[in-house]
């Protein structure tokens, strides 16, 4: 398993949000409490498409399962498909399974082309069966009188203060517990979206175990004195 997948959020409340506000709602959505289509926008790499997957498992509670709820990639749906037959598809399965309200997930929305974002808002228009979430990193190439059928909601990167409590919970995951005080000296210098983050922790991840292997192995790797242990959160290389 991949250390980005090893690491994924598993809840709605495992997401590190910029805003209370957003988060606060987010999980109204996520607890079937807001059915107003919901538009998710920001730059890359902010949680976005985990936050509407989460959101989804979250509103079928129980009846979550693949297949009921597999998202949709604006541009391939597109390749496959003129009209929004699909989306009605899955809301009615998982309508049929007891969920309160179907729900469906388009990500990149804005591949969508102008005619096809029109059959979506038309579509939107017609079924009261469920709520769509949409996402983008290009909010003005989402036609007007579309997003006004969304509730619009800006997902931004968290402050470094702010990713502190992800840090230190990944860290303990791979058996390396540290303070937020040396996870915040860890995130020195970092500034960047939450994959990126994932890749500067794995960094230091490996470096404490390739330390760690030295002083278990000191013959085999050539160290002939053992130092003491600690964890350098220098930002040497990055």
């Amino acid at each position: 398993m991949t250390f980005d997948k090893k690491h994924r959020p598993k809840t709605l409340s495992d997401v590190i949000f910029a805003s209370t506000d957003v988060q606060q709602t987010l999980e109204d959505y996520a607890n079937n409490n807001r059915d107003k289509h919901l538009l998710l926008y920001g730059p890359k790499g902010t949680g976005k498409s985990v936050s509407a997957e989460l959101i989804m498992r979250e509103r079928l509670n129980l009846i979550w399962q693949a297949g009921l709820a597999e998202p949709f990639n604006a541009k391939a749906y597109a390749e496959q498909h003129d009209s929004f037959g699909t989306l009605l598809s899955q809301w009615n399965w998982q309508l049929s399974a007891g969920a309160h309200a179907g729900c469906s997930i388009i990500d990149e929305i804005d591949q969508f082309t102008l005619p096809m974002q029109h059959k979506l808002r038309a579509f939107m228009d017609q079924y009261e069966l469920g709520v769509v979430i949409a996402t983008t990193n290009n909010l003005h190439l989402v036609d007007g009188p579309l997003k006004d059928r969304f509730r619009p909601v800006c997902v931004e990167y968290p402050s470094v203060q702010q990713w502190v409590p992800r840090v230190v919970a990944v860290m303990a995951a791979e058996g390396i517990p540290i303070t937020p005080s040396q996870a915040l000296l860890l995130l020195n210098g970092f500034d960047g979206s939450g994959r990126s983050l994932n890749d500067w922790i794995e960094d230091y991840v490996l470096r404490l175990q390739s330390v760690v292997h030295k002083l278990i192995n000191p013959l085999a790797s050539g160290v002939t004195s053992l130092p003491a242990l600690t964890i350098n959160c220098a930002t040497e290389g990055k």
